[in-house]
């Protein structure tokens, strides 16, 4: 028996609106758009490739990072499609990919470095120590729900 092989791709939706502190993307909408995408550049043909195995596994509104899984024959699809992409849903937005994995396990770990990464660059930036402390706690309380 064979075993099937996925490719877990990590997204940065980077929306033109800066202004919004969080971005409301069902996974639905986002699997959608980007089917949609593969159809108008790559047809019917990548559509048939990308249907098996297609899902978007984790969508998170606060970060602003998605994590898409994909059979391991059809990734390139998406990859190259996701640059072309200016709109998600009704929401005009810059689609990043920033890595590319085996297992969701290895997607998860990079996505935690990441975040500790971008952390340490914004607490490097306050000037005070007041305010420092102040940035650290409210992450500590960062509620996702």
């Amino acid at each position: 028996m064979v075993r099937v092989k996925n490719r877990y791709i990590v997204v940065r939706i980077a929306p033109k609106n800066t202004s919004l502190s969080s971005l409301y993307v069902k996974e639905q909408v986002l699997a959608k758009c980007i089917l949609n995408h593969v159809e108008k550049y790559y047809g019917v043909y990548g559509v048939g490739l990308l249907e098996h195995g297609f899902r978007v596994k984790y969508c998170n509104d606060r970060t602003k990072i998605a994590i898409l899984r994909c059979s391991h024959h059809s990734y390139k699809f998406v990859t190259s499609i996701l640059p072309l992409m200016t709109s998600v849903g009704d929401v005009p937005a810059k689609f990043n990919t920033i890595y590319t994995g085996a297992t969701i396990m290895q997607c998860n770990k990079f996505i935690i470095k990441h975040q500790q990464n971008f952390l340490d660059r914004m607490v490097g930036q306050v000037v005070s120590a007041k305010e420092r402390q102040e940035m650290i706690k409210r992450v500590i309380e960062f509620d996702t729900s």
